[in-house]
């Protein structure tokens, strides 16, 4: 399920491997308003795109190409005539997609609640059958602490290892960059321990929510479901909010979030309100290690064709 931190491992790959192979992401484009197969040009928004793809976009769309479709066995083919140079897609939440034969699975488990601790829905949050986390080529944990006790880290191996047997199982966590404002008409600062608002609608905004609090006094939270479409209502909310207390907080937000709330620019909040997102990396362990193994496979592949 969301949550787990695909979007950072997508971009990870997508500044790993953009410079030597022509690349293109394909998601199902969640939260979009519009159907069918669709490749990002500078008309689309996250409203025709989805959040996680739109973001793609705005990063690396000089670079790549971002494409969205529910049907991946069908948008593969159609990306490929659009634009016959990709050599390599990126999957984005794929992993249950089997009509879709790939060269190499990665399954993400978070930290905190790893898949050989959970159930199939509606009792937990798995997809299907922890066996199928067999199918993976390699684990990689997400979120977790920047610091893990060893005897801690060889417990989730062994687990791990109890469906993967000998494959490889790598350690990763987030890094937070410097506060960014959305719309750059604002120039106002956000300090360190300043009064702001969190706004949200993500999968599993825990980490985040834990992140502003250790650096801002967090004096409202405004909290959506993964993949809200925020309307002129929310912003209104907010504004009224703002109003009570009479004073101008400034909005801090997800990257993910921030790109959905640009449709609103026009918005009277946004002439006062000064928004910032924070954007995120994905830090791996034993980096050399995953992408030796990953360039590898590419290389065979590039060879065979």
């Amino acid at each position: 399920m969301g949550g787990t931190g695909k979007t950072p491992m997508v971009e990870y790959l997508i500044r790993l491997l953009q410079t030597d192979y022509r690349l293109a992401t394909l998601s199902r484009g969640y939260g979009r308003k519009t159907r069918g197969y669709r490749m990002a040009s500078e008309t689309d928004t996250a409203e025709t795109m989805g959040d996680e793809p739109y973001q793609y976009y705005r990063k690396f769309g000089t670079n790549i190409s971002v494409c969205v479709g529910e049907e991946r066995v069908l948008a593969i083919p159609s990306a490929i005539m659009e634009k016959e140079e990709i050599e390599v897609f990126l999957l984005d939440d794929a992993y249950q997609h089997r009509k879709v034969a790939r060269d190499f699975n990665i399954l993400l488990s978070d930290f905190n609640h790893p898949f050989y601790e959970d159930y199939i829905l509606p009792t937990g949050e798995l997809r299907e059958s922890r066996k199928g986390a067999k199918r993976a080529d390699c684990v990689i944990i997400t979120k977790s602490p920047e610091a893990i006790d060893e005897q801690e880290r060889r417990e989730i191996k062994a687990n791990i290892k109890s469906y993967l047997g000998e494959k490889p199982v790598f350690f990763s966590h987030i890094e937070y960059d410097q506060p960014h404002l959305v719309f750059e008409h604002n120039t106002q600062q956000l300090a360190y321990k300043g009064d702001v608002v969190v706004l949200t609608g993500i999968a599993d905004n825990t980490v985040f929510k834990s992140q502003m609090a250790s650096k801002y006094n967090v004096q409202k939270e405004f909290i959506f479901e993964d993949h809200h479409n925020f309307t002129l209502k929310d912003m209104d909310d907010i504004q009224e909010y703002m109003m009570q207390q009479q004073i101008g907080l400034p909005i801090v937000t997800t990257e993910k979030d921030m790109v959905r709330l640009l449709t609103l620019a026009e918005h009277s909040l946004f002439k006062k309100t000064a928004v910032f997102y924070i954007p995120i990396r994905f830090a791996l362990e034993e980096e050399e290690k995953f992408t030796s193994r990953l360039f590898k496979l590419l290389e065979e592949k590039k060879n065979l064709s």
